[in-house]
């Protein structure tokens, strides 16, 4: 779960747009509305941690005609991979340029900037750029508690993040070792991700909490990723990437590990839990 390699990011990006809360995001629909219009031509997006361009694909059909998106991201070839995905994905690229595009999808308009940039030293340079939204994928249980709490006090623009892992998995059926698991996968999750020690499972409400204390109005509800259509090569990379996590941490010993992902790889059904946050600001 923890690798963001281009291929993970691929497979997971249809599951990913399965699973996002409809009531965030007509929260978030609701109110760009009212500060844009119901149009919302023109809006302009600043996307963190964008990886292979998911957000952008997920969210644009919901936005207006003129769109301009700047996609963040620290990994080049991950950006490279946005722009590859992006141009599959459009009806017509009208013009590229070393670090931006224009495309058609759907008669909407779409202006992209791939931006190159360090999330742990360069927030304040990226949150003075004047956007209309922030946006966010699985960013948020990444990073520490320091760092959001430097997000918040400079976030100016509403903010949309999904994906933030929330703690809870389950697979049916069950295993006497995967509360085990779920443990010890937590605790790895608040290792440091390069931000200091990572939120992890708290994530979404701290978040909240640091959101609602600066004044913004905070809509969040549940997201959890539903994998019934196994096996797949996405279930796959998911359990080897938690066993991978539980071996690092160490509380359980690779008997047991080889174990439980032997019998995952039969399992008939995984629930992932995840928070989607929408924030309003003052």
């Amino acid at each position: 779960m923890g690798e963001f390699s281009a291929q993970w990011l691929s497979l997971r990006e249809p599951v990913d747009h399965a699973a996002r809360n409809v009531q965030v995001r007509e929260a978030m629909l609701a109110d760009l509305r009212k500060r844009h219009g119901v149009q919302l031509s023109g809006l302009r997006v600043l996307d963190l941690g964008c990886g292979s361009g998911s957000n952008l694909r997920a969210l644009a059909p919901l936005l207006g005609e003129a769109q301009h998106w700047t996609l963040v991201d620290y990994d080049r070839a991950l950006l490279a991979a946005a722009r590859q995905a992006l141009t599959q994905w459009a009806d017509q690229v009208m013009s590229e340029q070393t670090d931006s595009m224009r495309m058609m999808r759907g008669g909407i308009q779409i202006d992209v900037d791939f931006r190159v940039a360090d999330l742990s030293g360069e927030l304040d340079s990226l949150l003075s750029l004047p956007v209309d939204l922030v946006s966010a994928s699985a960013l948020f249980d990444l990073v520490s508690s320091r760092w959001v709490d430097g997000f918040c006090d400079v976030l100016r623009a509403p903010l949309y993040a999904v994906l933030s892992f929330d703690g809870q998995m389950q697979w049916e059926p069950r295993h006497k070792l995967d509360q085990a698991v779920t443990k010890a996968f937590c605790a790895h999750q608040v290792t440091d991700k390069g931000f200091g020690a990572a939120l992890g499972p708290t994530s979404g409400q701290y978040l909240r909490n640091a959101l609602e204390q600066r004044g913004f109005t905070v809509t969040i509800d549940k997201s959890p990723w539903e994998i019934e259509d196994l096996p797949s090569v996405f279930h796959d990379m998911l359990i080897d990437g938690v066993a991978k996590a539980v071996a690092e941490i160490g509380h359980l010993g690779l008997t047991d590990i080889d174990a439980w992902l032997a019998s995952r790889r039969d399992a008939r059904r995984c629930v992932i839990g995840h928070d989607d946050l929408y924030a309003a600001s003052p």
